[in-house]
């Protein structure tokens, strides 16, 4: 092998133990704040539902705008191809498809947001929204105890 090939190896080597790396760290944060949550009685579920769905319509609208932005981008170039490629009315083609295929998978994304979010029943809110005392909390459990 030449000098050349070994140093684009060693690179892409290091490059992906960046990346990898940076993904391991990520999960011990998040491991750690879980277990910093269950130390302090506190359901981690609870709170990991909404940021999930929040990054969900994130990913979606940021993918959809990138597919429609791409979509625009690419649509001029069936004015600027010889006429036998652009036969097809409005000057559409296989071109636009990079704008196109992201634009279906953001609309997707942010379609499934919406459609999971189940209704909630006013008692299940009223449950959630109760808010006790560190206190109280105490005493009910020393009640139960005994």
């Amino acid at each position: 092998m030449s000098i050349n090939a070994i140093t684009i190896l060693i690179g892409w080597v290091i490059a992906l133990a960046i990346f990898f790396g940076f993904i391991i760290l990520l999960r011990y944060l998040e491991h750690q704040e879980r277990m910093a949550l269950i130390a302090r009685g506190i359901d981690p579920d609870k709170g990991q539902k909404g940021r999930r769905n929040r990054g969900l319509l994130r990913a979606g609208l940021i993918t959809m705008m990138v597919g429609l932005t791409l979509t625009i981008g690419l649509y001029p170039i069936g004015f600027i191809l010889p006429p036998n490629f652009t036969t097809t009315p409005l000057h559409l083609g296989p071109w636009l498809l990079p704008g196109l295929i992201p634009f279906g998978v953001g609309l997707a994304l942010t379609v499934s947001y919406y459609l999971e979010q189940a209704p909630s029943s006013p008692i299940s809110e009223e449950r959630e929204n109760k808010v006790i005392s560190l206190s109280d909390h105490l005493d009910k459990e020393r009640n139960e105890k005994s």
